[in-house]
């Protein structure tokens, strides 16, 4: 198990290597926040072992120009820069679960928390 991946990632290091989401801890944190609106974000590889765990699932969607400027140009880390991850990241934001609520995240950032704030909120999982 690795905890925190090398940065950057090693030429093929993402092919031996996932992200999976421990349940128990998922469960954890569940009962914790109980009646509370919680984020979790993310999308492990075993993201099914844990559906049933949520009321909502929501995925921002993007072009893939925008993912590969926004990639290049932030600061907060340097994932998605390597090859290897920019690949991983397009085949990520290719993925769209269905019955999750979508959500344009080319849209400027309030939009974007505007609406995921909004979709959590619904009456529908009141």
């Amino acid at each position: 198990m690795v905890t925190v991946p090398p940065d950057p990632v090693p030429a093929g290091w993402l092919d031996r290597y996932g992200w999976r989401i421990n349940r128990a801890k998922v469960e954890a944190l569940a009962a914790r926040a109980a009646g509370e609106i919680v984020f979790f974000c993310g999308c492990p590889e075993n993201h099914e072992d844990v559906r049933d765990l949520f009321d909502l699932v929501i995925c921002l969607v993007i072009d893939e120009d925008t993912l590969r400027h926004r990639l290049r140009t932030r600061t907060s880390n340097s994932f998605g820069k390597h090859p290897e991850e920019l690949a991983a990241a397009l085949a990520d934001n290719a993925c769209v679960h269905p019955g999750a609520a979508i959500i344009d995240a080319t849209r400027p950032l309030p939009e974007v928390a505007d609406a995921v704030l909004a979709a959590a909120r619904s009456p529908e999982l009141a």
